[in-house]
């Protein structure tokens, strides 16, 4: 049940009854997937632990952080005593977090008295901390499942109220934006795409002069752009080659020109150029400054004591960074709010500030010196802007917007993942049989083979059906009929040319993977070809069909279901009369028809049986048949109607676009903390016109006037429509490493049909 949320009542009763040593294990799992940290425990209870901790405490990786885990109540004393025995183990800590399975009253007060005293920054997360932040992300739901949902198993009924309670997905706008703008873009947002990538080779060569001779090639152009955004791989590094082709045509006046040479294969920015862009970063860097002047004027307004020049420059940087890390974690929420004559609540600013003034590491009696004065100035930008501060908060606006049409924001990476591991899928012939075709290519390269593990790693239920497998087997026969007649004798000579024109796709990629250069991957024959999947004397007999059906399962983690299974959840005679009409208008012989007529059915017997249409989940449905056969479309429109409206088919691309090819968390996480607090981040606003940013802000207030139960089936029907769209053109990653002719078929080959 991964995707299952947390019933916070449970929770709440779980952590009433943990001991101590179990919830030690808890809060380092649960604190791990909340803060993005690895917390590793000191000592045990007089255990003789390495520093002779008598109470639960562990350190993040800086050694500076620390946890302290306790299922009893005696906060101040506990915090002062773990305080005293770091330091007299020789530690300097920078803060000290007190979690506790009990509920605390006062927490703020309490927090702030110990902070004073002993000069650390003292956080308290109780119980009902806790239980608010179960649902935040997978890791925190994993944490709750392994350690607490064991101490409730009496209380099961109790989880299964038909109280549906609203996800973070449900309840933030990004999803529902998103979902929205993906719904109405059906060529896959070519236009930006080109316009960011184009704008990173240019960031990437502002240093180049060819005077002096600092040219750079295509792979050090694409490093330089990793290294500061990691994430952004997938979406420039297939693009990067055919951007700088058009960047460097001599036709291109719009002084946005990069110059080439050829002999050496180096780019640089010509004069002109140059220019242009140091005129902008110059405009950017001006406009910065001025906001950071604007808030030092601010804090110095501010009565405070103690602050001091360096205290003036932390209050500064806190307050810049808190600003950017507000667009980082509340997005289009802060975003629209920005737009309104009454900005945010403080109490979201407020969650940022604490974030910056930790990852500045600043604590104990400062934190709340400088913490304090950071607050009022942020009251006043966001109240009483001055116009420099509107303009900068305009462009991180637009920024923000620009990282998140590109699939870039973290809680957009979450909820595709969740997706992810709802899914039960069957799985199509002619999906698995364009992964067997990837077998020769380098791991990367194989896109089909990724994206069926990757599905399975996210907790989808890959489904191999005895169909499925008759169809592949079958197929790998007609393949051997095929080499042998044609090629056998010939394949030493064999062409690109002449492979190309094979009508089989496995006798295509052998042949590709033959005259390739990659010595590693290439067979030494089309017996050791097909060695890969079974014994080649075993693919003519029946035993091929339990050797493939193994190899599937082992390869792609696969669960069986023979047609006895799928026929026990559709109705015969309806199976008969789709069947028939599948044969007689699709031109299918009787068994491929009858095979078709099977997954079409199953997938609607399966919903039926799961309930999934009254199992609320703004995931949509769970049940599909993944397959790029559409032929049978054609001829299922009254089933489809028959069932509500809801398809059956799962397009591959969708699975691929946005459950595979998204950045982690993590990542995505990265690329916002290295773009906003860079010159970077208020360049890159450029990149985002007018008409797409107010259109995004119209989806926010659309958001706005729904309530959760509406948001929520919303997000459902645009999740669905979304898996099924056959009309939308996604930014397909082909191949970009590895031999020039393996995989040209297997990656981009979307009409292949199984029948021949």
């Amino acid at each position: 049940m991964p995707n299952q949320a947390i019933n916070t009542d449970l929770m709440m009763i779980a952590l009433g009854k943990i001991q101590g040593f179990p919830f030690e294990a808890f809060v380092n799992d649960y604190f791990g997937a909340l803060l993005g940290k690895k917390f590793i425990p000191l000592g045990g209870i007089k255990d003789g632990g390495a520093d002779g901790f008598e109470t639960y405490v562990s350190e993040d990786s800086s050694g500076k952080a620390f946890i302290q885990a306790s299922v009893r109540m005696d906060v101040e004393d506990k915090v002062r005593q773990t305080v005293r025995r770091l330091r007299e183990f020789g530690r300097t800590p920078r803060s000290l977090t007190y979690v506790t399975s009990k509920p605390v009253k006062a927490l703020d007060i309490l927090e702030e008295n110990l902070t004073a005293e002993l000069d650390v920054t003292v956080r308290i997360r109780d119980a009902n901390y806790l239980a608010s932040h179960a649902n935040d992300n997978l890791g925190t739901q994993a944490a709750y499942n392994q350690h607490l949902r064991h101490l409730n198993e009496s209380l099961d009924h109790i989880g299964s109220s038909t109280v549906v309670m609203p996800s973070s997905h449900v309840r933030d706008p990004s999803v529902f934006v998103f979902l929205s703008q993906e719904i109405e873009r059906r060529d896959g947002n070519h236009t930006l795409v080109a316009d960011v990538v184009d704008s990173l080779i240019l960031w990437s060569l502002e240093e180049t002069d060819p005077e002096e001779g600092r040219l750079m090639t295509e792979p050090e152009i694409l490093q330089k752009i990793l290294e500061v955004l990691p994430s952004v791989e997938s979406l420039v590094k297939p693009r990067l080659s055919k951007r700088l082709a058009a960047l460097s045509t001599k036709k291109r006046n719009d002084g946005r020109a990069v110059r080439r040479y050829r002999a050496t294969s180096q780019y640089c920015l010509p004069f002109d150029t140059r220019q242009l862009l140091r005129g902008e970063n110059q405009t950017d860097e001006t406009l910065r400054t001025a906001v950071e002047a604007s808030i030092e004027e601010r804090i110095l307004a501010i009565p405070h004591e103690g602050l001091g020049e360096v205290g003036l420059t932390e209050a500064v940087k806190v307050t810049m960074r808190s600003l950017q890390l507000t667009f980082e974690r509340q997005g289009l929420a802060f975003i629209s709010s920005l737009q309104k004559d009454e900005p945010t609540e403080m109490v979201v600013v407020t969650d940022s500030l604490a974030a910056a003034l930790e990852e500045l590491n600043i604590n104990g009696r400062r934190r709340k010196l400088i913490g304090d004065v950071a607050f009022e100035c942020l009251r006043g930008v966001l109240y009483e802007s001055t116009a420099p501060e509107r303009e900068y908060l305009h462009k991180l606006s637009r920024t923000y917007a620009l990282l998140f049409t590109l699939n870039s924001e973290p809680k957009l990476v979450d909820f595709f993942q969740r997706m992810a591991g709802d899914f039960y899928l069957y799985v199509g012939s002619d999906q698995l049989v364009r992964a067997l075709s990837e077998i020769c290519l380098d791991e990367a390269d194989k896109v089909v083979t990724n994206t069926l593990k990757m599905s399975a790693q996210a907790g989808a239920k890959l489904v191999l059906t005895e169909s499925a497998l008759d169809e592949i087997v079958h197929h790998l026969r007609g393949c051997d009929h095929e080499f042998q007649n044609t090629f056998a004798d010939i394949e030493d000579s064999v062409t690109y040319e002449l492979a190309r024109n094979s009508p089989k796709i496995m006798v295509r990629a052998y042949l590709y993977s033959r005259l390739g250069t990659n010595q590693r991957t290439r067979p030494t024959s089309w017996k050791a070809f097909i060695n890969q999947f079974c014994s080649f004397e075993m693919l003519h007999r029946p035993q091929a069909f339990q050797a493939i059906r193994r190899y599937l399962q082992n390869e792609f983690s696969m669960d069986y279901k023979d047609r006895i299974e799928l026929r026990d959840l559709v109705n015969e005679k309806q199976l008969a009369e789709l069947a028939t009409t599948l044969e007689e208008n699709g031109n299918k012989k009787f068994e491929l028809a009858e095979n078709d007529a099977l997954m079409v059915l199953s997938v609607y017997g399966h919903r039926r049986k799961k309930r999934e249409s009254s199992n609320i989940s703004e995931f949509g449905y769970q049940t599909w048949w993944l397959t790029g056969e559409t032929r049978v479309l054609r001829h299922t429109g009254e089933i489809v109607r028959n069932n509500s409206g809801g398809k059956y088919v799962m397009r591959p691309d969708f699975l691929l676009n946005f459950l595979t090819l998204a950045p982690a968390a993590a990542q995505a996480r990265e690329t916002f903390s290295s773009i906003f607090p860079s010159l970077l981040g208020v360049t890159l606003s450029r990149r985002m016109a007018d008409a797409p940013f107010k259109k995004m802000l119209g989806l926010v207030k659309e958001s706005e006037t729904m309530n959760d139960a509406r948001r929520m089936a919303a997000i459902a029907e645009y999740s669905d429509q979304l898996k099924s769209d056959l009309h939308r053109q996604y930014l397909t990653i082909h191949s970009e490493s590895g031999d020039q002719f393996a995989g040209i078929d297997a990656l981009a080959e979307q009409l292949w049909d199984v029948e021949g």
